[in-house]
């Protein structure tokens, strides 16, 4: 989760855990000078690990492992500054901190600037702006993930200017392990930016065919194997129930051990219910 202009001059867990919504985080964090700025990083540390934090008023970056891909990723949160030449000059270090740390990267956050005209309404256009963007963009070979959802995502309270700035970046080795990326910009609440959200498009067929050779039925072991194998299937189902539930006890427990806790009773039921129409 990444939240710009925070306000946040001190650190407060309470409102960290209220955002998050549980203690199962970790963070980084640039604070606010004076009532502007400030940036938020948070992150299941079950899901990513974090390795070394880079921290400056317009990013944080977090050097980390996203661990059930193992694949190691530097997440940078950006709030792009106002005027212009504050821009190009977050442009550059950017762009020199990703020449001198080769590796895979996912940009977002509040950029402040749009790449084109179409990406503003109610608003002056500056063209050099958006120049100086897409220069930033085209010299680290970005691949901007499309958004589904809504058109602009930051409005004005007067619903009379809107613009394009929250989006997400990605480098071109990323999609070799995280295929299927897109977003969404969500629907707004109180505040004057949507939120967007990044997710990778699993597609699911449904379960696969199952086949089978009617010559099998006469074998004499036939169905001593199959109730075997099933024997097996439910007593390991059981083991690993057993052993989500000594984490979940022991107040180690992510939201994805808790699904996965969830899904093998499922199976369990499952499985049972067949058995019973044996």
């Amino acid at each position: 989760m990444g939240l710009q202009e925070s306000k946040m001059t001190r650190l407060k867990m309470y409102r960290l855990k209220s955002l998050w919504g549980n203690h199962q985080f970790d963070f980084a964090i640039s604070l606010a000078c004076g009532f502007s700025g400030g940036i938020i990083s948070l992150w299941d540390p079950f899901a990513f690990s974090k390795e070394h934090i880079w921290s400056d008023k317009n990013y944080v970056i977090v050097k980390g492992r996203w661990i059930r891909e193992d694949v190691e990723v530097y997440m940078v949160n950006v709030y792009g500054p106002q005027q212009l030449h504050d821009k190009v000059n977050l442009w550059s270090k950017l762009s020199r901190f990703m020449v001198d740390n080769v590796g895979k990267y996912i940009l977002f956050g509040d950029w402040n600037s749009v790449r084109s005209e179409e990406e503003r309404f109610g608003t002056e256009f500056c063209s050099r702006d958006a120049e100086a963007f897409n220069e930033f963009i085209d010299s680290q070979l970005l691949f901007e993930v499309p958004l589904g959802g809504l058109q602009f995502t930051r409005r004005n309270k007067a619903g009379s200017k809107f613009s394009k700035l929250d989006r997400f970046f990605l480098s071109a080795n990323v999609l070799d392990h995280f295929d299927n990326l897109k977003g969404i910009v969500l629907p707004r609440g109180f505040s004057d930016h949507s939120h967007v959200f990044l997710f990778q498009d699993i597609v699911d067929f449904g379960p696969t065919f199952f086949k089978i050779f009617d010559s099998w039925f006469a074998r004499d072991d036939f169905d001593s194997t199959v109730r075997s194998a099933w024997a097996d299937i439910t007593a390991n189902i059981g083991e690993e129930i057993k052993d989500l539930d000594v984490l979940i006890d022991m107040g180690s427990a992510s939201p994805d051990i808790v699904n996965r806790r969830n899904s093998l009773f499922q199976d369990k039921g499952d499985l049972s219910k067949l058995e019973a129409m044996d």
